[in-house]
C-alpha cells in the first residue's frame, strides 16, 4: 500500500514540474518577472555608478530592472 501512494505522489509531483517547465504553470509569470534578461543582480547594481543606479529600480524579487526601456 505505501509502494502506491509513492508511486501516486511521484506522478502527482512529475506532472506539476512538466507542466511548470511548459509554462503552463500559474507560477510562471512570477518566475520570468524574477529573473528577465533585462534584470540584473543586488551585486550587480552595487557596482553601477550613482547616475547609472538612477535608472535602475527594484522588482518584487530583489532584482533590478531599467526604469525606462530605450528602443529595445
Amino acid at each position: 500500500m505505501k509502494l502506491i501512494r509513492k508511486s501516486k505522489s511521484i506522478v502527482v509531483t512529475a506532472l506539476v514540474a512538466g507542466s511548470c517547465l511548459f509554462q503552463s504553470c500559474p507560477f510562471s509569470g512570477v518566475l520570468n518577472d524574477c529573473f528577465e534578461e533585462d534584470s540584473i543582480s543586488d551585486s550587480e547594481f552595487d557596482d553601477l555608478n550613482p547616475f547609472e543606479q538612477l535608472l535602475y529600480e527594484e522588482n518584487s524579487c530583489g532584482r533590478y530592472e531599467m526604469i525606462f526601456d530605450f528602443g529595445n
